[in-house]
């Protein structure tokens, strides 16, 4: 969407589309062939078994402008030079698209020694408030694919002319360190060159704690990438880099983050072998890192007494609360800022009293083309009062409601009421406020070895919901219960989509076709769902805006369910 805004302003701007029997660098040779000056959209380059695909090519006379659309952010006015630090040097977030950029660059000067290239990286300005014409409705995405891409197309239906007054693009000239970085770009091309005309020229593998979340590990296939690099390594089950942040390990000497390498260098893989005594134990991190070498060790879960503690001095009602936002480069309306955050979704569990039978029940989710977070709070003001604990998993709600609170002020939204409201319960609970994060207690009183080195409620809820039969015949969360071979379905695994039937287009006959609605199992999945049922290609299909809108009911739902689950497992083990 980023990329259609940005050639939205060169609206003579070409896209390179070959000719029958043409390969892309063919169609951009032939069209740059032309005398003149052009602009034209992912032309592509070969140069010394080198290829190139540039997002936007500008010439100009003798001088090529190499446009890098990013959607990465910058302020242009608390930073207008985002790419260094204090120091000078090239800040580490910013080098992977600097080298890119270098890359293009370096080949499009071997590929045209008489033309002087101008890299730039066109960024989104956090600064900018965007306009009507910049908005989110103003890109259409289209089924079909741009020329030559894999991707879907977006493209620009707004008021172009508006557009270069209105939009919220940075473009940012990197030819200072394109210069800096074009000689180890040019080492390192020509090192994968070496390699990719002999494959069989090994590669010392960057093992570290990054490996935790190889996609190419424990996929169960024949082509198993973790092992390929770890080696006999890989056997460890669990893995030594399933260890609660194992990229703080010390080593045997002492050095702060060194641990994994030693471990390596000492040929240990499996976390029940690490030596505790490399373990800083004066330390939470450490202290964490211990109890789950124990608890993996004897195969037993943890649960602290003083858990029983925290937990009764948590106010009831018991209101159990998870958010769903969106942040996006192209603001939803006009007004915003890019990447400003909207709340769009929440659920919302309820325990009255102890002892009570009960488990209430209530949501709101958006569903009008307008900014809801203002309307999202006064909703969530109705669902838990002002009585009572907010259980949350994370201070993702605190720091969300923070950002309406400070959006109501930016947007001289003038409602006492729910501005004080916020401003009373949204600190910690021991800090005179109603929020209590059970990710927090987690961290300090409860560990279950099938957790690994994660306190996601991802992980959280399988580890307790496959150890406790009592939960799955409760009737609160019968419903969530799915049996396999393994015992019982983690619930997030268990949700199910919605099939729908809807007409065949272009079709000669009458017949219908089915049409699976996914079912949203992470945030990020309710993020893109929600865009979707809003802004996406079947906006205007009622009877799919209504399943995806069920899509992400249901998910927002188990996520406050999880956190009730986990709450009732606690209160069996401690007895309360």
């Amino acid at each position: 969407m980023v990329e259609a805004l940005a050639r939205a302003l060169f609206d003579d701007g070409v896209w390179v589309v070959p000719n029958s029997g043409e390969t892309p660098e063919q169609a951009t040779a032939r069209l740059l062939a032309v005398p003149g000056d052009g602009v034209w959209f992912e032309p592509t380059f070969v140069v010394n078994d080198m290829l190139v695909r540039v997002d936007i090519l500008q010439r100009t006379g003798n001088v090529l402008r190499l446009i890098e659309v990013k959607a990465a952010s910058f302020d242009s006015i608390s930073d207008p030079t985002p790419f260094r630090g204090k120091q000078g040097g090239i800040l580490s977030n910013w080098r992977d698209y600097l080298l890119d950029i270098t890359y293009q660059a370096n080949a499009l000067e071997l590929a045209y020694p008489e033309m002087k290239v101008e890299p730039e990286l066109c960024l989104v300005d956090k600064a900018k408030t965007c306009h009507e014409e910049a908005i989110f409705n103003k890109v259409e995405l289209l089924i079909d694919k741009d020329p030559g891409s894999t991707g879907p197309r977006a493209i620009y239906n707004g008021d172009v002319v508006a557009l270069r007054s209105q939009h919220f693009l940075g473009f940012l000239n990197v030819r200072a360190e394109v210069d800096e970085l074009i000689a180890g770009v040019r080492s390192t091309s020509k090192t994968l060159l070496k390699i990719s005309a002999d494959p069989s020229i090994e590669i010392e593998p960057p093992l570290g704690s990054k490996c935790r979340d190889c996609e190419y590990r424990n996929i169960n296939s024949l082509r198993n990438g973790f092992a390929e690099c770890w080696g006999e390594l890989a056997a460890g089950d669990p893995h030594v880099v399933d260890l609660f942040k194992i990229g703080f390990l010390a080593d045997a000497a002492g050095n702060s983050k060194e641990g994994l390498g030693w471990l390596i260098n000492n040929r240990i893989s499996k976390l029940v072998e690490i030596p505790a005594k490399i373990i800083d134990k004066t330390k939470s991190t450490g202290k964490r890192q211990i109890r789950q070498l124990e608890c993996t060790i004897s195969g037993k879960e943890f649960i602290d007494p003083q858990l029983a503690d925290e937990l009764a001095a948590c106010e009831y009602p018991l209101h159990f609360v998870d958010f769903e936002t969106s942040r996006l480069a192209v603001p939803y309306h006009k007004g915003m800022q890019p990447y400003e955050q909207i709340a769009f979704q929440f659920s919302c569990h309820t325990i009255l009293k102890p002892g009570d039978k009960e488990l209430k029940h209530c949501e709101w989710i958006n569903v009008a083309d307008a900014f809801p977070s203002f309307d999202f709070a006064r909703a969530l003001r109705d669902a838990i009062g002002d009585s009572g604990t907010m259980f949350v998993w994370s201070d993702f709600e605190q720091t969300t409601l923070r950002d309406i609170r400070r959006q109501m002020t930016s947007y001289n939204h003038a409602d006492k009421e729910i501005a004080n409201w916020i401003d009373a319960m949204v600190p910690d609970r021991k800090d005179g406020g109603r929020v209590q994060d059970l990710l927090e207690l987690c961290a300090e009183h409860y560990y279950h070895p099938k957790m690994g080195g994660s306190l996601s409620i991802k992980y959280v809820l399988p580890a307790i919901w496959g150890s406790n039969e009592n939960l799955w015949r409760d009737p609160w969360f019968a419903k969530y219960f799915r049996e396999s071979l393994d015992g019982a379905l983690d619930p997030y695994s268990a949700l199910t989509g919605l099939i729908l039937e809807a007409e065949k287009n272009n079709l000669s006959n009458n017949e219908n076709k089915e049409v699976a609605v996914e079912a949203v199992r992470d945030g990020i999945g309710a993020m893109r769902t929600y865009q979707e049922m809003m802004y996406g290609l079947s906006r205007s299909d009622a009877k799919h805006r209504d399943a995806v809108k069920k899509m992400l009911l249901q998910y927002c739902e188990l996520d406050t369910a999880a956190m009730v689950i986990i709450w009732k497992h606690w209160m069996m083990k401690l007895g309360a």
